[in-house]
């Protein structure tokens, strides 16, 4: 029986956890898959479940970024060799892949920040900046051309094969798969109060939570009435990191903070409750790879609010509910004055998945 093996040491939290599990579930059902071998590495205990007679789990301690890069460099090896292992196809899904390791590979690339335009970063964000820098160095070095790689956008697949010189024909898209929401609790327009969601985590200054906090101080300025009945919410707390901090700090200035619910990590059946209590999803994030929020809103037939970016065009392209903005605040509080007094439809048809599932 050959032998594929699958490196996620990086896979914890998140979008890159989801990926995982989306894979190792194909990896269950496919019949086909079960004519192999699979040999998957990680670095925690979320995936034990997957452990079967076809998937072997295999735990490795590469949590921190100087064990990862000897693990992908030299480790992984080290562990094939001492146990007589030669696969036929070596699967990273970490954005990375394997600079040692002769046999062919696939590659997962679902980091954004190094094919994006963005450098706009705070100047305390020092590690975002090295990351930046660093993986894409890292890149560089372990995808080779010949290399299969898989990302989740058009756009992607445009950046990737310009910036890594990868023939087109090599690079295949696959949308993240929406797992469809079955619900008949949809709050009905209220009128009185209205909610706005942001379902992201600012780790790095590019998904631009400070444009909301900013149109909030214009809205307060222009409307206050308006600015009265809005409930911001966001999924951070106010010292998740320095960034966070910043963000307090700045709506504490423009004295907006009384409308903003720092509601930090929010788990799968609340983010679902913020989406239903939801009148507009908001997505001001100036990079993604996918966006994978936009299309949880659109499922739900929320109106959406989004930056003016080559994801939100891939991922809504065919949705009636989306709101396409320009990074200016005092616009985002210009069009959602005019939603809130001039706007009759509150739900829009759902965007639904065609049911395609390209890990098969």
């Amino acid at each position: 029986m050959k032998t594929i093996i699958v490196n996620d040491v990086a896979a914890s939290t998140s979008g890159a956890l989801s990926i995982l599990r989306q894979f190792l579930t194909e990896l269950k059902n496919n019949e086909m898959a079960k004519s192999y071998r699979w040999i998957v590495f990680v670095s925690n205990d979320l995936v034990n479940e997957f452990n079967s007679e076809h998937i072997g789990i295999v735990k490795v301690n590469a949590k921190k970024w100087r064990k990862r890069i000897w693990w992908d460099t030299f480790g992984i090896c080290k562990w094939l060799q001492d146990r007589h292992i030669e696969p036929s196809l070596a699967v990273s899904l970490m954005s990375v892949g394997f600079r040692k390791l002769d046999v062919p590979q696939l590659v997962y690339l679902h980091q954004s920040l190094p094919f994006g335009e963005f450098n706009e970063f705070k100047p305390f964000e020092l590690k975002a900046r090295f990351y930046r820098l660093a993986i894409w160095k890292w890149m560089k070095r372990t995808i080779r051309r010949d290399s299969t790689v898989v990302v989740q956008t058009n756009w992607m697949k445009e950046a990737v094969s310009n910036k890594l010189r990868i023939p087109k024909e090599q690079i295949h898209v696959i949308r993240p798969v929406i797992e469809p929401v079955t619900t008949t609790h949809m709050r009905p327009a209220n009128h009185k109060n209205f909610s706005l969601f942001y379902p992201a985590v600012p780790d790095v200054s590019y998904k631009n939570h400070e444009l909301l906090i900013r149109m909030l101080s214009i809205m307060k300025e222009k409307n206050l009435q308006l600015y009265s009945k809005i409930r911001l919410s966001v999924t951070c707390k106010t010292d998740d990191n320095r960034l966070t901090k910043y963000y307090y700090r700045l709506s504490k200035k423009l004295s907006v903070d009384e409308r903003i619910e720092w509601k930090g990590y929010l788990s799968k059946d609340e983010m679902l409750r913020e989406y239903i209590a939801s009148d507009i999803v908001l997505f001001p994030s100036k990079l993604e790879t996918f966006g994978l929020p936009l299309a949880e809103a659109a499922s739900l037939g929320k109106p959406v609010f989004v930056l003016d970016k080559p994801y939100a065009h891939d991922v809504l392209s065919k949705y009636s509910g989306v709101y396409y903005l320009e990074d200016e605040p005092s616009e985002w509080s210009r069009r959602m004055e005019d939603f809130f007094t001039i706007q009759k439809k509150v739900r829009f048809e759902p965007l639904i998945s065609d049911g395609s599932n390209g890990w098969k």
